[in-house]
């Protein structure tokens, strides 16, 4: 991937970040686990991120198939320090994000949403 894509994917991320600064961290991830940009803390390790992001997407998957619940929207795991949201980004990427404790849910996943989409127009480019 140019790093021109990179930086655009990267972009969408911080804008997603600034908009909703109770986000603190995301990444878009290919479903096969590979990283296409992130916005970590230099603490975390993005390989593990990614794997479990994309494993937590295809169990969610295989789990809303099996139950013959339509088509999965988005994954939340909470802990008592936040939230890990997982949402696809089209048909070959996720998008992940972690969140503080006292999120308000509702609008960390509109603006979610709405970096979906851009991430989802950047990628058709590739």
């Amino acid at each position: 991937m140019s790093k021109k894509w990179r930086l655009e994917l990267e972009n969408a991320l911080k804008e997603m970040s600034r908009a909703k600064p109770q986000i603190i961290s995301s990444a878009i991830v290919r479903t096969d686990g590979l990283v296409l940009a992130s916005e970590l803390p230099k603490n975390v390790d993005q390989g593990i991120v990614s794997a479990m992001s994309a494993a937590v997407l295809n169990i969610g998957n295989r789990s809303v198939n099996e139950l013959n619940r339509g088509k999965l929207d988005k994954v939340i795991i909470s802990g008592s320090k936040g939230d890990i949201v997982i949402c696809e980004a089209g048909p070959m990427a996720l998008l992940s994000a972690i969140t503080k404790s006292d999120s308000n849910l509702g609008l960390v996943l509109l603006e979610m949403r709405r970096a979906s989409e851009k991430i989802q127009e950047i990628l058709k480019q590739i």
